[in-house]
């Protein structure tokens, strides 16, 4: 079953060769997509990437320019750490940076979104997408209702967006399928090495396989439709989803990214550097979109030894937010800063929890509320994902915080009286004691809260007056379930 998973991808990129042209093992493309990079890496902000099964070379890229010149290039191999061996045997990732004045371009045979418009007018956003498998939860990965990524994927690419931002976790099978649930995961490709007893999580939990059902194929439609700008999720973590992160979509790959330092060893703990692109809007206005690696941290409590690697990353984009004439800033990452989890909790404690028990708060990501406590007033509005729902929350005095976790993935309670407003701000107890002694907890109530259990994905289009967007919520098949507009740092929905 494995191996039909990998052939249906090698189907699909072969099915894009040209009627009459000569097809081989090496045009056989499991993905190809465009990412979106900050100019420390090119300058036309545009990489190709390519994924393919290990042992065939990485293809060309076949350029067309504005004027109608052609060139080609190499790409250039992504290998994993040694010590993913067993999990990655079966991929390969090629990148080639694409230049600036580009019409069109083809990864081998599949063509990939080449141009970095002069003007965006449609932004599109989603989040959280894999399918659940773990030794508690099972989505029905087979049912397009109860798993509606590719759906959802093909409705964002029928929008036509210029862009797409995706706001993290692509990856969520995390375990073998259970005997009992076959018929809802029977064919879900399970960990290269499963847990060991008492373990939370395996050493490597994704594979190729993995990566290629819960995102390369069920992506393909926004893969082909928009370069994208990705930002790395809590299950793209070094010990849970973080091989095949790093191998398909972080920025730089290391051989130290997140491979154990030897077989069976921990994943490390580790973020990548914050970063910014740039995107004209209109004349004199510029969106500039700064990226936080946040896919750690603990959702409950304040951890010291994560604020070391986080604090950091919020205080560089604080500083790439700073006011400049015609800029306007959003905080693109995964976890939330104040964002509301449903009472009833995936990761709930023990129920002899007592009330002031931090591991009992609705406010979730504290550990990024903590480190970027201080550093969030320069930004126009936050963009984040991680609770499965889509969500506002206005704080006084803050840029709204917006959630789309709405992608596919689960939901973490179908319930809406289960999404309770705290009665207490961020960084206290319910019973109103601070978390942390060393952080200040925020003494103010969400001046706005809106929640939508709803699937889905939310385009954004520009309007007239600097700061002001219009944000059409959509569902899976495109049809609008909720208006919203953005001002400034307020946001509101009907």
């Amino acid at each position: 079953m494995l191996r039909l998973i990998l052939a249906t991808a090698l189907v699909i990129g072969l099915a894009a060769t040209p009627a009459g042209a000569a097809t081989s093992p090496k045009a056989g493309i499991v993905a190809a997509y465009t990412l979106v990079v900050p100019t420390s890496i090119t300058n036309s902000h545009l990489q190709a990437r390519a994924v393919i099964p290990n042992g065939v070379s990485c293809p060309k890229v076949t350029k067309t320019y504005a004027n109608g010149r052609k060139s080609e290039s190499a790409m250039t191999v992504r290998t994993p750490g040694a010590t993913t061996g067993p999990a990655f045997a079966s991929l390969r990732a090629c990148e080639a940076n694409l230049p600036s004045g580009l019409a069109y371009a083809r990864v081998g045979a599949i063509g990939v979104p080449a141009k970095f418009q002069s003007k965006f007018d449609k932004i599109a956003v989603f989040g959280d997408t894999g399918c659940r498998v773990t030794t508690k939860q099972v989505q029905d990965c087979n049912s397009l209702s109860a798993w509606p990524l590719a759906r959802n994927a093909q409705s964002v690419a029928a929008a036509k967006p210029d862009v797409v931002f995706f706001t993290g976790d692509f990856f969520y099978r995390e375990a073998a399928c259970p005997k009992d649930m076959l018929t809802f995961c029977g064919s879900s490709p399970p960990p290269a090495i499963p847990p060991a007893a008492g373990q939370k999580f395996a050493p490597i939990a994704d594979t190729g396989y993995g990566w290629a059902a819960d995102a390369l194929i069920p992506m393909a439609p926004v893969f082909a439709a928009a370069p994208i700008l990705v930002t790395r999720g809590n299950h793209e973590s070094c010990f849970r989803g973080g091989n095949g992160w790093m191998m398909m979509f972080e920025i730089q790959l290391k051989p130290s990214s997140c491979a154990p330092t030897s077989a069976g060893a921990s994943a490390p703990d580790n973020i990548a550097p914050t970063y910014s692109v740039d995107f004209p809007i209109a004349a004199g206005r510029t969106l500039r979109a700064i990226m936080v690696d946040s896919n750690g941290g603990s959702n409950r409590e304040i951890t010291p030894a994560w604020q070391a690697l986080q604090k950091p990353a919020y205080q560089q984009a604080n500083k790439l937010a700073g006011a400049q004439s015609g800029k306007e800033s959003w905080l693109i990452t995964h976890r939330p800063m104040f964002g509301i989890d449903p009472v009833l909790q995936i990761d709930k404690p023990d129920p002899a929890a007592t009330a002031s028990d931090p591991g009992v708060l609705n406010w979730t990501s504290i550990d990024q509320t903590g480190a970027a406590l201080g550093l969030t007033s320069n930004f126009n509005l936050m963009l984040a994902s991680h609770i499965h729902v889509a969500q506002v929350v206005q704080m006084p005095g803050q840029p709204a915080q917006l959630v789309f976790g709405n992608g596919g993935t689960l939901f973490d309670s179908t319930n809406p009286a289960d999404y309770t407003v705290p009665a207490y701000g961020p960084l206290n107890t319910p019973a109103g004691q601070p978390i942390d002694p060393a952080y200040p907890p925020i003494n103010q109530l969400p001046s706005y809260v809106w929640t939508k259990i709803k699937y889905g994905h939310a385009i954004f289009t520009p309007t007239a007056k600097a700061g002001g967007w219009s944000i059409s919520q959509r569902d899976t098949t495109g049809k609008q379930f909720a208006a919203c507009t953005a001002t400034g740092k307020k946001f509101t929905c009907k």
